[in-house]
């Protein structure tokens, strides 16, 4: 390796590196705005279940005569309304865990790689000193 390869690559090292870091840095906090929305949306999920549910998610598995027209009860169009909400909520159990799951991954590597690009913007570029010239003074 000739001296000028040794310096244009001693010189683009820390470009690579803070590339590296901070599009690492970039997917973490993709993480966390995605695990953020996951568990908002799960949230509000658990805690209004009914906002989701609309008669016909629920009465689409109702009896019905032969002309299609739903013929059952008050009583089983309620349970099946209860069963929808039910399942809304733990839809939205689901979406805070995984909302939750992605925090705890992005949140650490988002900090871990910024800190890393901080570290390797601070330190000092390497210089070299030509063979011939000399070295103290």
């Amino acid at each position: 390796m000739t001296n000028s390869n040794a310096q244009t690559a001693a010189g683009r090292r820390p470009w690579i590196v803070l590339l590296y870091f901070y599009v690492a840095a970039l997917v973490g906090l993709g993480f966390v705005i995605a695990g953020t929305t996951t568990a908002l949306f799960g949230v509000k999920d658990v805690a209004f279940p009914q906002l989701g549910v609309r008669s016909y998610s629920y009465e689409s598995g109702l009896k019905r005569d032969d002309k299609g027209t739903i013929v059952a009860s008050d009583a089983e169009r309620d349970a099946a309304r209860q069963q929808a909400i039910d399942d809304n909520r733990q839809q939205g159990l689901d979406g805070l865990v995984n909302g939750v799951i992605l925090l705890a991954v992005g949140t650490p590597t988002l900090v871990w790689h910024l800190r890393g690009a901080r570290r390797a913007g601070a330190r000092p570029e390497p210089t070299t000193v030509a063979p011939d010239s000399p070295t103290g003074s």
